[in-house]
């Protein structure tokens, strides 16, 4: 019975410590490497970091955007997540986290560039939440973003089986056009990677645009 205790909180565990990475945690694990990346019509983003200690990452970031009618700006800096707070449940955990970067724009707008953000991500075996706000700033430059996020897994998977979720995103931004992006998207999840496709804003026709997301954890 005390070995059938052990193995099922040793499970427990296993699962909490893999549910940041189904979340779209924003690093990997402790002495880890992480690699994130957004390509789609409206911005493309990745960002590279490693994670020296639990709760700790810093790395390299570069994303380009444009607003209505202006040329494009790409800002390329350093930046730093931290794990504000981490709430462990019996079958699902809670996230709050801070990510930001310091560097220069470039294009549009040149100068200082800074993008502090706040994400708050709640996840289960079968269901997902998540919610941020994000500055991102240069001189006379204000793309400041808002996003929800929900889902739900088709179904249950071990550790080392692929899962598969139906992720809709709302996002606004700032000085943007469209100023609000609805994305429903399929997302493949794995112990090391999530890969996400979807389509913003599909009701446009000919407007609309395919969106891939990725991680990958080494």
């Amino acid at each position: 019975m005390l070995k059938q205790r052990t193995v099922a909180l040793g499970a427990i565990l296993l699962g909490q410590i893999a549910l940041p990475l189904h979340a779209a945690a924003l690093m990997g694990f402790e002495d880890s490497a992480m690699l994130m990346t957004e390509i789609g019509r409206y911005n493309q983003e990745w960002m590279l970091n490693y994670s020296p200690a639990l709760g700790h990452a810093i790395g390299v970031e570069q994303m380009r955007m444009s607003g209505k009618g202006e040329q494009a700006t790409t800002i390329s800096g350093i930046n730093y997540t931290g794990l504000i707070k981490r709430w462990n449940m019996p079958a699902a955990q809670a996230n709050v986290w801070f990510n930001g970067s310091v560097g220069e724009a470039r294009g549009q707008y040149d100068g200082f560039a800074y993008t502090p953000s706040l994400q708050f991500d709640v996840e289960s075996t079968r269901l997902y939440f998540l919610a941020k706000a994000r500055m991102i700033r240069a001189p006379n430059m204000n793309y400041d973003t808002a996003a929800v996020q929900a889902g739900f897994s088709f179904y249950e998977t071990g550790f080392h089986q692929t899962q598969p979720w139906f992720v809709i995103e709302a996002k606004t931004m700032r000085n943007n056009d469209p100023g609000l992006q609805i994305t429903p998207a399929l997302r493949l999840i794995n112990k090391n990677y999530f890969l996400e496709f979807g389509v913003t804003n599909p009701w446009q026709g000919e407007g609309f645009a395919p969106r891939l997301n990725a991680m990958f954890v080494f």
